[in-house]
């Protein structure tokens, strides 16, 4: 237990502490490589994942507008200022337009096909979402527990919320001045309440970011938080961050990258790829700054949570029949190593922990201890030796 509170001034520098100390785990947890395996999934994920989002609208009646307004947005990243598209970036925005206008070719039909195709999309788009759990669990240093059956659905389920928050979303928006219209008439306000309306547009997308950002830090690892948290350090660093970056990107699209040059056609193929990567990096960062500031919680209160946050898991279903599986084949490996000769007292010595590998990283500390011993053993004579010699004379 704490024995006194700290002045504010001391919390505030603790907190700032959580900053460095998550970018440091980001490269202890190879945050990288796990941006780049998210950005296969991601990838694999966004072809189903749009597919879904412009059945949903066409169920909505709003596909083609919708469309429209998904270019608009992407014109919007790659020339804040609205320059003209040249290079890669105007590669990219044709890319994008092909894409979504197959898509919505795909996407026409019969109400039935169209919710039929629009669930199996989602389905697949919920593979993201699960490689998202799993990193999650890493970085928490979390073991998965729950099996298959239950898992999958979760992630599904998690896949549909963020998928209706969309279709709403970009519903309200690519209709807002009849929409708007409609409610300003009905509350009497006429004009004024469109033009409300319109000015709360980016507040409401920044909103729905970050409650989907919310969602995924919550709800995809197998921990209990503390609490569901809308507004965390985490979700605000990962769009402070994502929005950086991405206009950082696109100013080196604009300006430096030649990818058409070296990769051909498929240039705009490979910044979209960059671009999943770059945009995975921020989530994580996100979702390690608010395992800090959990950490930062527990150890005011006393935890032992200097290596680890202490979480509870959802699920353990799984972890019992992992740790058996995992004695039987080291059991297994044993048994064919005595019987090809081996010596079976040396199976005493087998740690399937990893105790022994700790062991082996105490022997520098232990090496650099007796040196540190010899030589103070040695100052300390040559001092009594020095003593002595000047006692004689």
């Amino acid at each position: 237990m704490p024995m006194m509170k700290k002045p504010a001034k001391d919390k505030l520098r603790e907190a700032y502490r959580c900053y460095p100390r998550a970018v440091r785990e980001f490269f202890r947890n190879d945050g990288l490589d796990g941006g780049a395996s998210l950005s296969f999934y991601m990838v694999l994920a966004m072809f189903p994942g749009l597919l879904a989002l412009i059945s949903l609208l066409t169920l909505t009646g709003t596909s083609e507008s919708g469309t429209e307004w998904m270019l608009e947005v992407l014109h919007l990243a790659l020339a804040p200022n609205g320059e003209t598209l040249s290079g890669e970036s105007k590669q990219l925005l044709e890319t994008a337009e092909q894409l979504l206008d197959t898509l919505a070719e795909h996407a026409a039909g019969t109400t039935l096909a169209i919710i039929a195709g629009s669930l199996g999309a989602l389905w697949s788009t919920s593979a993201y979402v699960g490689a998202f759990g799993r990193s999650m669990n890493r970085l928490y240093g979390a073991v998965e527990g729950r099996p298959q059956w239950k898992r999958r659905p979760q992630m599904f389920l998690i896949t549909l919320l963020i998928m209706f928050l969309a279709v709403i979303t970009m519903v309200l928006l690519v209709a807002s001045g009849s929409v708007a219209q409609a409610l300003g008439n009905v509350f009497g306000l006429g004009d004024s309440f469109v033009t409300i309306f319109n000015l709360a547009k980016p507040p409401a997308l920044l909103v729905v970011f970050l409650l989907v950002l919310a969602l995924l830090y919550y709800y995809t690892p197998n921990v209990k938080r503390p609490r569901f948290q809308w507004f965390s350090p985490g979700t605000i660093t990962a769009m402070i961050i994502l929005g950086l970056s991405m206009a950082g990107f696109s100013i080196y699209l604009s300006n430096f990258a030649n990818y058409s040059a070296t990769y051909g056609a498929i240039g705009g193929v490979i910044v979209l790829i960059i671009a999943c990567w770059v945009s995975n990096i921020a989530l994580i960062l996100g979702a390690l700054v608010d395992i800090e500031f959990i950490r930062l919680r527990q150890l005011r209160t006393g935890m032992p949570s200097a290596e680890e946050v202490q979480l509870p898991l959802r699920d353990s279903t799984l972890v019992a029949k992992k740790s058996l599986s995992n004695y039987r084949d080291l059991v297994q490996a044993q048994e064919i190593r005595i019987q090809h000769g081996g010596d079976p007292l040396q199976d005493m010595g087998v740690d399937p922990e990893g105790k022994t590998k700790r062991k082996a990283k105490l022997a520098p500390i232990v090496l650099v201890a007796a040196a540190a011993w010899a030589a103070s053993r040695w100052a300390t004579k040559k001092s009594l030796q020095n003593q002595a010699s000047e006692k004689t004379d």
